[in-house]
């Protein structure tokens, strides 16, 4: 989903640009509070949540009895682990102006944080009858039950806000983490399926009960759930989007590249939906039409991580080393917790013969994420080229731990116990190896040719191979 905004968001940035502007260069701008709202907002919505307090600081000192400022600035203080400040903003909030709705949500999310979600039940349970947005307010309840870790509550919550409003996307999404976490499948595909049978021509619950489908990996439902959707909505830019996803896959390329040109016509190009353009044009193989989108995505929001990486894997796949190397180490300084973006790196140092700063990367991304079989394969075969046995053997090893049913990681184990003159072992993992996959053993003929005259060695295939043949 690309999500909505209330805002037009490129007339935000050049808002935010003129406000950054006039405080480097000491300028006293004029913006009314509208404007001063819609910066904390934008730099709230981006996560820089420094940059909201000190804008909302800013705004308070010109409209200091904005009571909206005044909420957007305890906000700041919360998500700045300025907690108990932030609390007492939004509880003097409360009594200044009981009833508003805002302010009541607001403070209602903040005991969650506070450790206090009862409180924010009682708060919310008297509030309820006055709300005006009563979906929010269910979603509030769902949040603050799933605090005290009772899920039967909170699902019951997040069922009724999206009752309310079919399109709640927060709603959605904890009912489908419940469901996940619950195993609950079959019940959550009968609530969406009794908005069907109430609403044949509801495109948001086709919408949802393709959502589900996805979660399931029941690819080709939910193509139908959202090609439904669509046909009820033609102008449902997050059902061409997940329909693209669920596309891709199904390894439709061509199809989920048509989805995400139907995303764009319907919402306008953003960060996200130029980004999967790109990563559906990579999949085709048109690898400079990828390039363009990816770089698109990367203008229209330079932290978008994703995108810098689509732009080194199309760097990888041009051989244009340098330049991968380059964007990936923006995809990581944006987001170094991906292990994708470190295995890309790697790659590329690889491909230019940075030998040691190769290896660094593979172990960073091993470390991020073990269980990824290039990782160890690329890795072993860094230390096995540099007569790194030792070392070749461990990484190996972690990764048999890691994925003990994949042959190609035990075919290496032979290969590297050989080299370390450990024939005990090295027959011990071939047998594991033959039984697991025995058409991949000529991985060992690959890395070491001269074991095609082992008697021993090639004794043992073919009474696995005579074995394998008989009936």
């Amino acid at each position: 989903m690309t999500g909505d905004h209330d805002h037009d968001w490129e007339e935000d940035k050049k808002l935010v640009e003129r406000f950054e502007n006039s405080l480097k260069s000491n300028l006293d701008l004029f913006f009314d509070e509208e404007e001063l709202e819609d910066i904390i907002r934008f730099y709230f919505d981006q996560q820089k949540f420094l940059k909201a307090l000190r804008a909302s600081e800013f705004a308070l000192e010109k409209f200091p009895f904005s009571v909206e400022i005044k909420l957007l600035m305890a906000q700041c203080l919360i998500f700045n682990d300025e907690l108990e400040e932030g609390l007492t903003i939004l509880e003097n909030l409360n009594n200044i102006s009981p009833n508003n709705e805002e302010i009541i949500l607001a403070l209602a999310n903040a005991y969650i944080l506070a450790g206090s979600p009862q409180e924010g039940i009682e708060l919310l349970e008297r509030f309820l009858p006055l709300a005006e947005d009563q979906a929010e307010v269910y979603y509030s309840l769902g949040n603050l039950f799933r605090a005290k870790g009772d899920n039967d509550k909170a699902s019951h919550y997040f069922k009724e806000a999206v009752k309310i409003r079919i399109n709640h996307e927060d709603a959605l999404f904890q009912l489908a983490m419940i469901t996940e976490e619950e195993g609950s499948f079959d019940e959550i595909l009968h609530f969406y399926q009794e908005f069907i049978d109430q609403d044949p021509y509801s495109a948001g619950a086709w919408y949802n009960l393709g959502v589900v489908y996805n979660r399931l990996g029941r690819f080709e439902e939910a193509i139908k759930a959202y090609d439904y959707a669509i046909i009820i909505d033609d102008s449902f830019a997050s059902a061409y989007f997940n329909l693209g996803n669920a596309l891709m896959n199904t390894k439709q390329y061509d199809l989920a590249l048509e989805a995400y040109q139907n995303t764009i016509n319907c919402e306008g190009a953003n960060a996200e939906n130029c980004c999967y353009m790109g990563a559906a044009y990579e999949k085709l193989g048109k690898i400079d039409d990828a390039f363009k989108y990816f770089k698109k995505s990367a203008k229209l929001d330079e932290e978008y991580d994703d995108a810098w990486f689509g732009l080194g894997m199309c760097m990888l796949k041009k051989e244009k080393y340098f330049e991968a190397i380059h964007y990936f180490k923006k995809a990581i300084n944006l987001s170094k917790e991906n292990p994708n973006y470190w295995v890309g790196l790697a790659d590329a140092e690889f491909n230019l013969g940075n030998l040691q700063s190769s290896s660094e990367a593979y172990e960073e991304a091993i470390n991020l994420e073990p269980g990824i079989m290039e990782t160890y394969v690329n890795l072993s075969v860094i230390y096995f080229d540099q007569n790194r046995f030792e070392e070749a053997v461990d990484v190996i090893g972690e990764g048999i731990e890691e994925l003990p049913e994949e042959a190609e990681l035990y075919y290496r184990m032979v290969v590297y116990q050989i080299k370390l003159g450990k024939y005990k072992e090295a027959f011990s993992y071939l047998e594991n190896a033959l039984t697991l996959d025995f058409d991949r053993h000529t991985v060992l003929y690959e890395l070491m040719p001269e074991l095609k005259q082992q008697k021993a060695i090639y004794k043992l295939i073919a009474q696995y191979r005579d074995d394998k043949l008989l009936p």
